[in-house]
């Protein structure tokens, strides 16, 4: 097959001087084409099979037609490899799910070439087209272009499990039964089962274990499972090449750029006798020994000079650790310099550890530091937050909202974590999972946290703090930030009191109060907390502090699809080397117009939320961005379907 968009020409050679190809017109026939994941032969019962397993010639036309929708081409068209559903549109054999064939966007057009050559020649050959061409001088050999395939369905996905149970008594009867769907077959089913059948097993008892042998299929003599996966439909495991891989031109392929890996240590457990790491991974520290030893890292070259960059990310963070024992990266991202931050995550293996669970998850700690063992390390718990999506859809929201910064950065305060990460009830973070310590410079935090009682023990939920300090520190964030994501940075003094003087987390969660004769609790005590709010605050105002909710703000357990984003660290391939003329690390985000550049290059729909594609949308038709907007409620991420 050749391109259509090149007529094929013979070059001139010494036995064929000034010779040239014959031309040929591509105004020929075009044609559809399916490529199927089965050995089909050109007897017309082996296509007619094949069809058939593809639903049917009218499915495959459905699937084929160019005309279709975006919509209905996604679709695809469905393969069973038990030879279809039967007439009344179930399936025969029980079973699987279908394998889906999806049409082929932006194929380029191939040409279908008819090749004659002199009979006898292919069975003289053994049917090797390639040494039976090679045999022949070009006289012997006609080449007639028939039809242009313009239009593919190809199947790339994994097939789910099969099981054939055609010939099995029992599946035959429970399909009778219970596939019918009649009373009648139910009772008759169930009546033909022994109420105390003493032999149960023993057609598996009697099954032939020799694999040499073959095991009759009627010695299986259990009901069908309905489906061997939980989902409607297969697992789409999405694969794709290396983007750093190129193919050479012997055909071989190469990775452009070097992979090693970090030994990142996790503690999967808060519990009191976990014990914690105080020295980097085993096999970290071997690789670190050999670099010491050669002056190259492990995996990597010494024209990179990754290991001089390592040591140099290694003492940076070694101080850092020093001054502050628990770090978010994001932090550390503006602090290290870009020049040497394709070594942070090897880096950060050689002097942190991480927990994947509890009020310190998510952030790197030093190494032989443990967050429980004193209270001083609860500033440096981490709370979360996110705009509700409710709230998202609002225009004054995404214009509020600051762009989060790029991944890498230059900190506004050299050395230490940027100022606008930090919640003051003045400005809206660049990040929603702030650590305790970033929440103190609002005022009326600093206020519950100075007052705060720790707790004797940490715990996995709340780590050094009571419940009731943390839900307070929660609803200040939770009101300020909703109210600041509206535009509003007045906020309602009453409703600011009530939060710091809440006396219970929620209302309901009232208990061990004086009861009266009639059995109604006492509000004496709850009702002198509200009189302290402040002698001017009219009934209206407490009633809005006690009626707020979330201010569409909410909190509590992180975001999943926010996690898998920072957890993305756990990656043990990470890219170390380079390539030559890339400035990707050194010379990005020198200014605002750059980083603005940078930020448009790194665009990628894929991974984009809602409202940023929303935005990309509104660049170029705010009318249309508008509608979506105020239509749908945002992604479901394939993850959660």
């Amino acid at each position: 097959m050749v391109e259509e968009s090149s007529l094929a020409r013979l070059s001139p050679t010494p036995e064929y001087s000034g010779a040239l190809a014959k031309e040929y017109t591509l105004d020929i026939p075009r044609i559809p084409s399916l490529e199927l994941p089965l050995r089909v032969s050109s007897k017309p019962q082996s296509v007619r099979k094949a069809v058939q397993m593809c639903g049917g010639l009218q499915h495959v036309k459905e699937a084929l037609n160019e005309r279709r929708g975006l919509e209905d081409a996604q679709k695809g068209l469905e393969l069973y490899l038990n030879e279809g559903k039967d007439a009344h549109g179930s399936d025969q054999f029980f079973n699987e799910h279908p394998i889906i064939g999806k049409r082929v966007p932006f194929r380029d057009e191939s040409v279908i070439l008819k090749i004659q050559v002199p009979q006898g020649t292919m069975a003289r050959f053994g049917g090797d087209v390639k040494q039976a061409l090679a045999s022949l001088n070009s006289k012997e050999v006609r080449v007639t272009p028939v039809a242009i395939v313009n239009n593919t369905i190809k199947f790339r996905e994994m097939s789910d499990f099969q099981i054939r149970l055609d010939n099995v008594p029992s599946a035959k009867d429970f399909k009778n039964s219970f596939g019918s769907l009649e009373w009648g077959n139910f009772k008759k089913y169930v009546e033909s089962v022994p109420d105390n059948d003493s032999r149960p097993f023993e057609n598996i008892s009697k099954m032939t274990v020799n694999r040499s042998e073959k095991c009759p299929s009627n010695d299986f003599q259990l009901p069908p499972p309905p489906r061997f996966s939980m989902v409607g439909l297969p697992l789409l495991y999405k694969y794709t090449t290396n983007p750093f891989a190129k193919r050479e031109a012997n055909g071989t392929t190469e990775v452009s750029s070097t992979y090693i890996r970090n030994y990142q240590q996790f503690v999967h457990d808060v519990a009191e006798g976990t014990s914690i790491p105080v020295k980097p991974h085993e096999l970290l520290q071997k690789d670190f020994a050999t670099a010491q030893a050669t002056g190259v890292y492990p995996g990597t070259k010494k024209e990179s000079k990754f290991y001089e960059s390592l040591l140099e990310c290694v003492e940076i963070l070694k101080r850092l650790f020093e001054e502050r024992s628990v770090w978010v990266k994001r932090h550390l991202d503006g602090i290290v310099p870009k020049n040497i931050y394709h070594t942070i995550k090897v880096a950060l293996a050689l002097v942190s550890y991480r927990f994947t669970t509890g009020p310190w998850r998510n952030t790197y700690i030093r190494l032989g530091v443990d967050p429980r063992s004193s209270p001083e390390y609860a500033k440096y718990q981490t709370e979360y937050f996110k705009i509700e999506r409710k709230m998202l859809k609002s225009p004054v929201a995404s214009k509020n909202i600051p762009r989060p910064p790029p991944p890498v950065f230059e900190s506004d305060a050299p050395g230490d974590i940027d100022s606008r990460f930090k919640f003051n009830g003045r400005q809206i973070p660049w990040y929603f999972m702030l650590q305790i310590d970033l929440l103190t410079d609002e005022p009326n935090i600093r206020e519950v946290f100075d007052k705060a009682q720790f707790l004797p023990q940490a715990n996995e939920l709340t780590g050094w703090f009571d419940e009731l300090d943390l839900a307070k520190i929660r609803r200040i964030v939770k009101y300020e930030l909703g109210c600041m994501v509206q535009g509003n940075f007045a906020f309602n003094k009453y409703k600011l009191k009530y939060y710091k003087s809440m006396l219970y987390v929620k209302e309901s969660m009232i208990t061990g109060q004086k009861k009266d004769t009639e059995g109604d609790i006492d509000m004496a005590e709850l009702n002198h907390d509200k009189q302290s709010i402040s002698d001017t605050a009219t009934p209206n105002d407490i009633e809005e502090a006690e009626e707020d909710e979330d201010n569409g703000v909410a909190t509590g357990e992180a975001d999943e699809v926010v996690l898998a984003a920072e957890e993305a660290d756990e990656d043990d391939n990470i890219r170390v080397d380079v390539p030559e003329g890339d400035d990707e690390v050194t010379n990005n985000h020198d200014d605002d117009e750059d980083a603005a550049d940078a930020d448009d290059d790194e665009f990628d729909p894929k991974s984009a939320t809602f409202q940023e594609i929303i935005e990309r949308i509104s660049k170029i038709n705010s009318e249309t961005a508008q509608r979506l907007a105020r239509d749908l409620n945002g992604f479901i991420y394939e993850t959660k379907m």
